[in-house]
């Protein structure tokens, strides 16, 4: 049986070919089709990469059948998906809680889409990858930036845009400036949720890496910019849902087109957001957005122009969620009276063949190995070389 769903099974089959596990097998393992041998430290990335494409195909935002069919995996979507999500930390190994939610860093972003790359080509599968420079993660934008960007967009809220695609983007932007909400929470906000005679939002926060957490609700105050937003896509909201043959579906954030179904028929404007959907329209809006702000932008008293991140995670970095929401922050393990798990794995990780010895570096780093020696070992190994380092 498959430890894997299928597609993933055959990049799975492409690694243990190129980069067999075992070591009498290594020394005639054959070269890639870009005529070079995997290394050791090229095999633990493609494994890595593996592993992260194992936990994305069950992700609600990757494409439809991603997991049956490598051709979906590894289309433009399916690739931009994963890597924007593997980016924020959402695929990291529950076995090591405590990189759990870290986004991943720039040098490990790159491995992964050079990763892509191979498997692709292994597979005579033709992918379209993202610039690297693109790619960068952390804040995007200076908290001051994006204090005088909020103040444009709340020009151009007050001014009434006349597209609804226009005044929901310019809604959701200043919403998820003013709260930091997680896309999977935007998009489960309602109409009751909403105070627009006080100017609150009742938010939801449901950390990423801790599933047994309920989640945190806190009601908090909206900008008076972001209020007038509101109001202006409420209004074209209204319209559309009035439109529906159905009942209005209560949800603050909601199409503004028909959506095409597999049958070749289209669902109705009005419809709630789900989260793939809110990410897609986030982008489409925002790639505007830049156009309009780009052009308006005082580079000599605002500094050199950056867009805005064209995924609401990135754009969310720049809001300091853990004061805004000070419950978050034990969630988080900054009160120190969180217990948090080891961080090691119960037991040695699933696949490493029996003879391995464990609490040896090879364990670590050639199998994959996360039990407690292993992990330990390498902890001890690293501090030692940091000393030999710094001495």
């Amino acid at each position: 049986m498959s430890a894997y769903p299928s597609a993933v099974q055959v990049l799975a089959n492409v690694v243990e070919r190129v980069a067999p596990r075992d070591p009498e097998a290594w020394a005639a393992r054959p070269a890639l089709k870009r005529g070079v041998e995997v290394s050791a430290a090229r095999a633990r990335q493609l494994r890595f990469t593996v592993r992260q494409l194992a936990s994305a195909v069950g992700h609600a935002d990757m494409p439809p059948g991603c997991g049956e069919s490598l051709q979906v995996l590894l289309s433009a979507e399916g690739v931009d998906t994963f890597l924007d999500l593997a980016a924020d930390g959402t695929f990291r190994d529950a076995a090591r809680p405590a990189l759990l939610g870290r986004p991943l860093s720039w040098n490990a972003l790159a491995s992964l889409r050079d990763c892509v790359k191979i498997l692709a080509e292994e597979t005579d599968i033709e992918v379209r990858l993202p610039r690297i420079e693109g790619m960068v993660r952390g804040p995007q934008i200076t908290p001051a930036q994006a204090a005088a960007l909020y103040r444009r967009l709340a020009d151009q809220a007050a001014a009434n845009p006349q597209r609804p695609f226009v005044a929901r983007t310019l809604a959701a932007v200043a919403v998820i400036l003013d709260t930091g909400m997680q896309t999977g929470d935007m998009v489960t906000r309602r109409l009751e949720h909403l105070d627009l005679e006080t100017g609150t939002l009742e938010c939801l926060y449901r950390p990423q890496n801790f599933p047994e957490a309920e989640g945190v609700t806190a009601v908090l105050p909206l900008r008076e910019g972001t209020v007038i937003a509101l109001k202006g896509w409420l209004e074209h909201r209204q319209r559309l849902v009035d439109a529906l043959e159905g009942q209005d579906p209560e949800a603050l954030w909601v199409t503004v087109k028909p959506s095409p179904r597999s049958d070749g028929s289209s669902y109705e404007a009005g419809l709630p957001l789900l989260e793939r959907g809110f990410r897609r329209a986030h982008r489409r809006g925002v790639s505007r957005l830049n156009e309009l702000l780009a052009g308006a932008w005082d580079e000599a008293t605002r500094g050199p122009w950056r867009p805005l991140p064209t995924t609401p995670e990135a754009l969310r970095r720049v809001v300091d969620v853990d004061a805004l929401v000070p419950e978050l922050a034990e969630l988080h393990g900054r009160n120190p009276e969180v217990v948090r798990p080891e961080p090691w794995a119960a037991g040695p990780h699933p696949g490493v063949p029996a003879h391995v010895k464990h609490g040896e570096e090879y364990a670590y780093n050639e199998y994959d190995c996360r039990c407690k020696d292993c992990y330990l070992q390498m902890v001890k190994l690293r501090a030692l070389r940091k000393d030999l380092k710094a001495g």
